[in-house]
């Protein structure tokens, strides 16, 4: 196949094409923004309401810690922090609408005031650890990016 140089200027022109669409593309991924909030774990009851305990954050998304003792058909066995989006506590959702979680420290405390902590990392609704023998799980730095 020989090219003349009509198609070369029209391959040139499409290659720089791609090269723009990748890197406005590649832009816009990287300028979320990413933010972090401090929650408190809770054990939540079957049947009991998170909404009241969550922080809820200005987007109408939410987020909760918890703590898991025995593995049930929701969470398995550990402490965890997880979002959703409340709205206007009316038009509520089960995944949230502007954020992802993307890590999470849990500090966990011992009887005689130790602390530890361990950090998870993810990028979804939901992020968890396993617990630390001896230590109770009392609350989670959160850091967050929005949609």
């Amino acid at each position: 196949m020989n090219m003349n140089r009509k198609h070369i200027i029209i391959l040139l022109i499409m290659i720089g094409a791609a090269i723009l669409i990748c890197a406005a593309s590649a832009k816009d991924v990287s300028a979320a923004k990413t933010s972090k909030a401090t929650v408190k774990i809770y054990n939540f009851k079957p049947g009991v309401l998170w909404a009241p305990k969550a922080k809820v954050l200005k987007n109408g998304d939410a987020i909760a810690g918890y703590v898991e003792y025995k593995e049930n058909m929701q969470f398995k066995k550990g402490t965890g922090v997880t979002a959703w989006y409340v709205g206007n506590g009316n038009n509520g959702d089960i995944e949230p609408h502007h954020i992802k979680l993307v890590k999470a420290k849990f500090f966990f405390k011992d009887k005689k005031g130790n602390v530890k902590t361990k950090t998870a990392k993810g990028y979804s609704s939901h992020i968890s650890t396993s617990l630390i023998k001896g230590y109770t799980p009392y609350k989670a730095t959160v850091w967050y990016t929005s949609k």
